[in-house]
């Protein structure tokens, strides 16, 4: 299965709301996908 982590998921990342970390590793690096929206906001921050 993919993962489409948004900008919500994100933030609450970054905030340290999220161990999101381990997410990515129990799901697998390869199956976790960040849209261009989001990596164009996350550059603005």
């Amino acid at each position: 299965m993919q993962y489409l982590l948004d900008t919500s998921i994100c933030v609450f990342f970054l905030r340290g709301k999220l161990a999101l970390d381990e997410i990515i590793k129990e799901k697998g690096r390869e199956n976790c996908f960040v849209s261009e929206i989001t990596a164009l906001w996350s550059r603005k921050q």
